[in-house]
C-alpha cells in the first residue's frame, strides 16, 4: 500500500487495464456514485453518457428502489438498473423490469414482532415506495409512506432495513436473523458518506443478492463477468467486488472492501468513477 494525498492507493500492475475488454461498468451508489449530498456529478454523469454512447452496458447497482433513484439522478445514463440489493432488475429504455424475489410476508410478521420494541425504525421496501415503521419524523416524499402497522402495506416487500435504538446490539441481532429465519440474509450495512458511522440491518430473501442479480443479467446479456468494471464502498457490495473481472474500491470505502478489490480509486466526493475510467481509457 502506497499513502498518496487522497488516502491509501493499491500497488498494483496496471497491464490488466490494457489487456481485458471491458463491456459492462457497474456501481453501486450511496458511498460510490453519489457524494455524500447524495448527488451524481456533472464529471461521473458525463463520462458514464460518453461511455454508454460508445456502446458500454452501464448498471447502477443499488439497495434503493426505483422511486429513490429516480430522486437522486437522471435515469438514462444507465441501461439498466438492479434494485433492492438484486431483488428487481430495471431496463431503463423499455422502463419494464424483472421482479427476481421477495420477502414471504409471514417472515416478515414475524421479524416486526421480535424488533418493534427494539427498534427505532423500520423500513419496508417495495419497487416503488418506502414504507416507515416506528420512527417518529419521515421525509415528505412521494414514495415513502409512514404506517402505523404492517397490515396497512398492500404490496409484496422485497428489502427491510432495521435501525436499532442501541446500535451496539447489531451484531447479536443480525445473528438472530441468520439463526432463526434461514430465507432470509441479514447484512450490517454502513454508511460510509463522511464517516457518520450509521449501522443497520438489511434483510433481503436468500435467493438473490448484488451478485447474483448482476450475473443473471450479464448471463441474458451475453457477457462474460471477466468483462465487468464494479465499483463498491460497503458491505452489500462484498458479494460482487471480487467476483467480477475489475473490483473497483472507492477511497472511502470500508476496509473489507479495499482488501477484496483490484484496484482503489477516490473517494465518491472526489469523482472516484470518472477519474478511474478517464485513467483507463477502455
Amino acid at each position: 500500500m502506497k499513502e498518496g494525498a487522497y488516502g491509501v492507493f493499491k500497488l498494483l500492475d496496471i497491464s490488466y487495464k490494457k489487456k481485458m475488454k471491458y463491456n459492462l461498468i457497474s456501481m453501486d451508489f450511496d458511498g460510490t456514485l453519489l457524494t455524500s449530498n447524495k448527488k451524481v456529478t456533472e464529471k461521473n454523469k458525463n463520462i458514464l453518457l460518453k461511455y454508454k454512447n460508445s456502446g458500454h452496458i452501464i448498471v447502477g447497482v443499488t439497495a434503493r428502489n426505483l422511486s429513490s433513484v429516480k430522486s437522486v439522478c437522471d435515469i438514462n445514463m444507465f441501461n439498466y438498473l438492479i434494485l433492492n440489493n438484486g431483488s428487481y432488475i430495471y431496463h431503463v429504455d423499455s422502463k419494464s423490469g424483472t421482479n427476481i424475489c421477495n420477502i414471504n410476508n409471514d417472515i416478515i410478521i414475524d421479524i416486526t414482532n421480535y424488533f418493534k420494541d427494539i427498534a427505532k425504525e423500520i423500513d419496508y421496501c417495495s419497487i416503488n415506495k418506502y414504507y416507515i415503521y416506528k420512527k417518529e419524523a419521515v421525509e415528505k416524499k412521494d414514495y415513502i409512506t409512514q404506517i402505523n402497522n404492517i397490515s396497512e402495506i398492500k404490496e409484496k416487500i422485497s428489502r427491510m432495513n432495521i435501525f436499532l435504538k442501541n446500535s451496539d446490539e447489531i451484531d447479536e441481532n443480525k445473528k438472530y436473523i441468520e439463526n432463526n429465519f434461514p430465507k432470509v440474509s441479514a447484512i450490517t450495512m454502513l454508511d460510509t458518506d463522511n464517516n457518520s458511522g450509521n449501522k443497520w440491518i438489511a434483510i433481503n430473501s436468500k435467493e438473490t443478492n448484488k451478485f447474483k442479480a448482476l450475473e443473471k443479467l450479464c448471463s441474458s446479456l451475453n457477457i462474460n463477468l471477466n468483462q465487468v468494471i464494479y465499483f463498491g464502498d460497503s458491505t452489500n457490495d462484498l458479494p460482487i467486488i471480487n467476483k467480477v473481472g475489475l473490483g473497483i474500491a472507492m477511497g472511502n470505502a470500508i476496509q473489507e472492501v479495499k482488501e477484496q478489490a483490484k484496484d482503489i480509486t477516490l473517494s465518491n466526493d472526489e469523482d472516484g468513477i470518472a477519474s478511474f475510467l478517464e485513467k483507463i481509457k477502455n
